[in-house]
């Protein structure tokens, strides 16, 4: 996939989540897209549009259509779909132990704190909260959040319990 291509799958993904995406961020993509080489009939359009042109959003949705960019049905799927894609980056190292729990926190709270990630939270609350004067070392706070990344990864996805 394009890196074009994956900024407008990813601000789909975005969007259907329930995460904040301003016409601005659609109208750039769009427009770093067609000098990308991709090509759709609303695409120029977009990309023309007004940094803060409301109408941004719909022509968004008809792009991604157009274009035949897959995302989930539903914001659940979403979500857990983001999830997935969090816990390996965090599990393979891509990203740093805070950002990645960064990244968890925010998805379980869209999730509304699934029972399957009660352990996961237990441990991003205790990183987030440590201080130099605790008795737990930081690195075994991060040790944990990384085996319980490692273990929701290697269970059924998603892990859904309740």
């Amino acid at each position: 996939m394009s890196s074009a291509r994956g900024e407008l799958a990813a601000l789909a993904m975005d969007r259907l989540v329930g995460r904040t995406v301003l016409p601005d961020d659609l109208v750039t993509a769009a427009a770093r897209a067609i000098v990308a080489g991709l090509d759709s009939p609303t695409l120029p359009e977009l990309a023309g549009l007004g940094h803060d042109d409301t109408t941004a959003s719909d022509l968004f949705s008809q792009v991604v259509a157009e274009l035949g960019i897959e995302v989930p049905t539903d914001a659940a799927t979403a979500r857990w779909q983001l999830l997935g894609e969090a816990l390996a980056a965090l599990a393979r190292g891509d990203v740093s132990v805070n950002e990645g729990a960064t990244a968890v926190w925010e998805l379980d709270r869209r999730l509304d704190y699934p029972d399957a990630l009660d352990e996961m939270r237990r441990w991003i609350a205790m990183l987030d909260s440590w201080i130099p004067t605790d008795v737990t070392p930081v690195s075994f706070c991060e040790d944990q959040i990384l085996q319980r990344a490692r273990e929701l990864l290697s269970g059924n996805w998603p892990p859904v319990t309740r």
